[in-house]
């Protein structure tokens, strides 16, 4: 569809463009927020003080230690407190010291709201879509540069419409969603594309599922993942900060270079096979293998709807004996709400291992990294070969529903979900 209205990403880019008679192809843009973590922020921190430069707004900077949190190794223990000392000495004012995983502590703040330009030196900054902001994640020589400045360069993408109708099964979710994306378009499906999700269900998703969405957007290749912001955003904002906030949606007429149009009544649980996210297939269709390791958290997963599915899972049961189930929620804040519902006692009585929320595993960075042999069922959100461990482990993508339903029966196999059940 070709029109000539703006989409989302036009509004926000031209919204926060220095100059505002700029049309160039590149613009030069204001950020309104800067996420950066211990492993990448150490990296800029010896030029940053050689070039005697300061931050350009202690108030916009968020800074997590979450990578090694808490460190696993001397080497990490140093790189963590060299994270630390530069974020104290520049009086960094959302220092969140081992409290999660970076991308959810940033959808956790106030900072990141429906409209917002968000840059970070990650990845999956890109999550902070899921509540209608423009987040992406940059180098770290980029957010040296956006660090001093407050300033970035940007070029306007094109923008792909993703649309969401029907019913959602009650055994799927956003990750089967973002799976079915990531089949249906390939790793580079969206190279450099703003992807841009309106929700047409007949039950709009939840918040929860929205961020996982987005989370693997950039797993397409998307420069952004961005949620069409609605009341399901304004409540969960609203309930954050005391406030309505103002939502940024699309022009009527906007200009999208394709739409993707996607059934969620017809959507089965899905799985993506090592060693690539996009090497998806419905769990119905799978090879039945044994696994060794179930893992339950991540930035795109461990929020408290993931955390309450798999306990309505094992709920009564034992996890196998041959499968290590390990949890890590993504923030602390989501661990305090799994507490206080019981997820975690339920999980935990029937066999799971509950770690400190942090990156873990997901990096291969400790907390549960594979050997050789092992076989993981996992939600995180790559499954490059070593990316969890050793570089023989195989880990297959899936929901939290799929992965302790695995942990369960000790194997993945097409009759993880009964055959004729709603949803599968």
């Amino acid at each position: 569809m070709s029109g000539h209205g703006r989409t989302i990403s036009d509004k926000i880019i031209d919204a926060h463009t220095v100059d505002p008679t700029d049309t160039g192809l590149y613009r030069e843009v204001r950020v309104d927020a800067l996420l950066g973590h211990d492993a990448t922020i150490a990296l800029l921190v010896d030029e940053f003080k050689r070039r005697g430069l300061q931050i350009w707004d202690r108030d916009r900077v968020i800074f997590t230690n979450d990578h090694f949190s808490p460190p696993a190794t001397i080497e990490r223990a140093d790189i963590s407190n060299k994270f630390l000392r530069f974020a104290r000495e520049e009086n960094v004012t959302h220092l969140m010291l081992d409290r999660g995983i970076c991308h959810q502590l940033l959808v956790e703040n106030p900072l990141c709201t429906p409209g917002s330009l968000i840059v970070g030196a990650d990845s999956h900054t890109i999550m902070a879509g899921g509540i209608g902001a423009c987040a992406t994640g940059m180098g770290s020589t980029d957010i040296l540069y956006t660090l001093a400045t407050g300033t970035t360069w940007m070029q306007r993408p094109a923008t792909v419409r993703v649309r969401f109708h029907g019913a959602l099964g009650r055994h799927s979710n956003g990750r089967d969603i973002i799976l079915e994306l990531l089949r249906l378009l390939g790793e580079s499906g969206a190279q450099y594309r703003s992807l841009e999700f309106h929700d047409l269900a007949d039950t709009p998703l939840r918040q929860d599922d929205r961020f996982a969405i987005s989370n693997m957007a950039v797993e397409l290749g998307a420069k952004f993942g961005v949620f069409v912001p609605d009341e399901v955003t304004a409540a969960y904002c609203t309930e954050r900060d005391g406030h309505r906030p103002e939502l940024v949606v699309p022009d009527p007429d906007a200009r999208y270079e394709r739409t993707v149009d996607i059934d969620l009544s017809t959507l089965a649980p899905r799985i993506a096979k090592p060693w690539s996210p996009g090497n998806v297939v419905p769990v119905r269709d799978i090879e039945t293998k044994p696994v060794s390791v179930a893992f339950l958290g991540s930035c795109s997963s461990g929020r408290l709807t993931d955390i309450r599915d798999a306990a309505e899972e094992v709920e009564g049961r034992t996890v196998h004996p041959n499968v290590r189930f390990v949890v890590i929620p993504a923030s602390v804040r989501v661990f305090q709400q799994a507490l206080q519902a019981g997820y975690v006692t339920t999980l935990t009585n029937a066999g799971a291992i509950f770690n400190h929320a942090s990156c873990g595993p997901c990096g291969g960075i400790d907390k549960g990294v594979l050997g050789a042999d092992d076989v993981c069922v996992s939600t995180s959100n790559r499954n490059f070969r070593g990316r969890m461990g050793h570089w023989e482990s195989r880990t297959y993508l899936a929901s939290a529903r799929t992965v302790a339903r695995a942990a369960l029966a000790g194997h993945i196999s097409p009759d993880l979900y009964e055959a004729g059940s709603p949803g599968a």
